[in-house]
């Protein structure tokens, strides 16, 4: 994956992880939900006529996804925390809590 990839990838990584902190949803709710995006990506992929077993290689690419290493900084919203290192790796995802809590 080249870097300019890598950093829109990181990009979007980042907005999904907060869109689900913001919406309350679980650590496990937020996979499911990433799942089935990618499957639903896949299928209309498909439906498009891309041809080939665009489920199946979806499935092969959100296990590479997991073998990448992610590293995630919680911060209150309207800190600077980590941004330096943010920078530095498109990788990171930040994601502001809105509200002081617990993760759940």
């Amino acid at each position: 994956m080249d870097d300019e990839l890598s950093t829109r990838i990181g990009l979007v990584a980042g907005k999904l992880v907060q869109q689900a902190m913001a919406c309350g949803l679980t650590w496990d709710e937020a996979v499911a939900a990433f799942g089935l995006a990618a499957k639903a990506s896949a299928t209309a992929a498909v439906s498009a006529g891309n041809g080939g077993d665009c489920i199946e290689f979806a499935r092969r690419r959100l296990e590479e996804a997991f073998a990448q290493d992610v590293r995630v900084i919680i911060a209150e919203a309207g800190s600077k925390a980590g941004s330096a290192e943010v920078e530095d790796n498109p990788l990171l995802a930040t994601a502001h809590r809105r509200h002081p809590g617990k993760l759940h």
